[in-house]
């Protein structure tokens, strides 16, 4: 192999999976996205070259087009390159279009599945998605206006199936998204919990409901977790887990 795309998790290093890890130890390159990703990037002390193509303070993230060149050009050469996604390259992120371009291309590449935040995030802050007595669906959607994304989301269809509804990169359409749920059926006191900077030592869980939502301005990334297993605080009734600020 010459590429990896390899899911990072929500990250915390110690939720990488080990051959994640492994691959990070042997790896050449690393192409990777977040400057918070840089924990998980020091695993990789072997490796020649690394590149930050995410928005890194002022600085704009790569175009797609240009990440995918580069990744096309690191495999062509041979190289062992990783390629860090937050949480798992297939989920709400642009790993497969990544592979997509590397199959075309014909450069070997592989995919390590990562724990997406979708997962990640709720259990981390104490919230089942799935409890047989509340919630037996889990819908999982992207929840930003990206342009390229061609499939409108019917928020009044996801209204009528219920269950357990996860929105991922929302933070901005979240006042929306919450009035088209409402629109479509669910309950305006349907709870909302948004959870911050999941694994991190300054996660952080705000409770709400559809008509008050809690603040969208938390620092990101941020996972919005919808449904009656939203209000499920089992930190509150275990106790949080030493050293972490999980609630406000």
């Amino acid at each position: 192999m010459t590429v990896h795309l390899v899911g990072a998790g929500p990250g915390d290093p110690g939720l990488l999976t080990c051959r994640a890890a492994e691959l990070l130890k042997s790896a050449e390159v690393v192409v990777y996205d977040r400057p918070s990703m840089v924990d998980i990037v020091d695993i990789a002390s072997s490796a020649e070259v690394v590149h930050c193509v995410g928005k890194a303070g002022s600085r704009p993230a790569w175009p797609q087009a240009d990440v995918n060149e580069l990744l096309v050009e690191l495999g062509r050469a041979g190289r062992e390159v990783v390629r860090l996604k937050a949480g798992d390259a297939f989920v709400v992120s642009r790993g497969g279009e990544e592979a997509v371009a590397l199959a075309a291309a014909g450069v070997p590449f592989d995919i390590v599945p990562g724990i997406s935040a979708a997962i990640a995030a709720p259990a981390l802050a104490g919230i089942p998605v799935m409890v047989r007595q509340v919630a037996t669906t889990l819908t999982v959607v992207a929840g930003n206006d990206d342009p390229e994304y061609r499939q409108h989301i019917d928020w009044g269809a996801i209204a009528r199936v219920g269950g357990t509804i996860v929105v991922l990169t929302g933070r901005s359409a979240l006042r929306d998204i919450a009035a088209q749920l409402m629109a479509g059926g669910l309950p305006a006191d349907t709870p909302v919990a948004a959870i911050s900077a999941a694994s991190r030592p300054h996660q952080r869980t705000e409770l709400g409901t559809l008509a008050a939502l809690p603040n969208p301005r938390l620092r990101p990334p941020v996972t919005f977790v919808i449904g009656e297993v939203a209000a499920l605080d089992l930190l509150a009734i275990n106790g949080p887990v030493e050293g972490s600020d999980a609630h406000s």
